[in-house]
């Protein structure tokens, strides 16, 4: 399975999990604590860490269902 090479670059490992505790964040803020349990719940937190990154640290990541299209993560 392919990862974004971002993920391995070692002068990005804390804005990448910073990315990620932001969005977990959000995502307990409005969707409320379990919303990661749920079926499909990786797109949604994929699609905020995407946000963020992109808008705060202007990185372009690509989830992993961008870069296995073919992959089901459910």
């Amino acid at each position: 399975m392919e990862i974004d090479p971002i993920e391995r670059d070692p002068n990005l490992k804390e804005t990448i999990q910073d990315s990620e505790r932001q969005a977990r964040e959000r995502l307990d803020r409005e969707l409320g604590e379990g919303w990661d349990t749920r079926l499909g719940s990786c797109y949604i937190f994929w699609r905020e860490k995407k946000r963020i990154l992109k808008e705060k640290h202007g990185i372009d990541w690509k989830s992993p269902k961008e870069l296995n299209p073919d992959v089901i993560f459910d």
